[in-house]
């Protein structure tokens, strides 16, 4: 079927245009921004180059975040000219030898995370966590939930694009009757289907984003797969660290120097109980792949957020560093 010939009710028609990153088998290490129409993928960068575009530099790149970080106006005259490319029939004839079948392509994370950020959301969601995690409590619903929104940071080197392989963590477990914690992979693995939000234009360090300011501010959204291994999280989690910050010494000592050495001052040793190191996942089969933000399919080639932690570095406690 020719790419423009998109059956009326699509979810991928023109209404809607995902964007997405993603490379071709006879240049698997290219990677370019395209949007979907339909079952075919349009090589944004090349349409922008071959029509001339003011955008071209936006589009012909191997990841969304200058465009992210262009600002509304441009998003907005970049969707307009996406929106011109693939109906007006002028521009068929330059536009067309540019689409790839969607089966032929392979999606990558369309754009460097900086930061990432998992908000409670739903009254549901929180209150069956919170029978997961303080089963004796009267009310499972914290108090705060309904007047602040709840968010806590993940690690945005673990947000990946749906469909990659990951295996199941490790860490440490306690349940309540047991006496010290264990060690081994988790036995409480879920998944949770959320919405997540892609900030794109940046603020300046203690700047706050006034509500009216939303627009400015966020891109567009995605659907993304949230993994939470409940026993180690319920462990770790007390006392919560949400949403906060550090202001680290601008002087690094490498390893091996006398200052590093002397961290490991006489008297400390390890703590005995074995730490959460090199935590691994399982994944979902994977479903019909799309090209990005938007899609109403369970893989969406955007993020997946998955909380992991980097391997252990055997750090002495924070009293004894210099």
């Amino acid at each position: 079927m020719p790419p423009f010939d998109v059956p009326e009710g699509d979810p991928f028609g023109v209404h809607n245009l995902p964007y997405g990153v993603f490379s071709t088998a006879e240049a698997p290490t290219e990677r370019r921004v395209g949007v979907r129409l339909g079952d075919h993928v349009l090589d944004a960068g090349a349409a922008a180059l071959a029509l001339d575009s003011p955008y071209a530099a936006l589009l012909a790149q191997p990841t969304l975040n200058p465009l992210l970080a262009a600002g509304r106006t441009a998003w907005s005259d970049v969707r307009r000219a996406l929106t011109a490319w693939v109906t007006v029939p002028s521009h068929r004839e330059v536009v067309e030898p540019l689409f790839h079948p969607l089966s032929s392509v392979t999606l990558h994370l369309p754009f460097e995370v900086a930061d990432y950020v998992d908000f409670y959301a739903s009254e549901n969601h929180a209150r069956n966590v919170g029978q997961i995690f303080r089963p004796d409590a009267a009310d499972s619903l914290t108090p705060n939930w309904k007047h602040l929104p709840i968010g806590y940071h993940g690690r945005s080197g673990t947000v990946v694009v749906s469909g990659t392989d990951v295996v199941r963590p490790s860490g440490q477990r306690k349940a309540p009757t047991d006496p010290a914690p264990v060690f081994g992979p988790s036995v409480r693995l879920d998944i949770e289907a959320e919405v997540g939000f892609v900030v794109g234009v940046p603020t300046e360090l203690g700047t706050p984003v006034p509500l009216g300011d939303f627009r400015e501010h966020v891109f567009g959204l995605c659907l993304l797969n949230d993994w939470s291994a409940r026993d180690i999280q319920a462990w770790e989690y007390v006392p919560p660290s949400a949403r906060s910050s550090a202001s680290p010494s601008p002087r690094r000592c490498r390893r091996g120097s006398p200052r590093w050495r002397r961290w490991r001052t006489p008297g400390w040793r390890p703590r005995s109980a074995p730490t959460r190191c090199c935590p691994t996942w399982t994944t979902p089969p994977r479903s019909r792949p799309a090209t990005t933000c938007g899609s109403p399919s369970r893989s969406t080639g955007m993020s997946c957020p998955i909380r992991r932690s980097p391997p252990c570095t055997g750090r002495p406690p924070s009293s004894s560093r210099t």
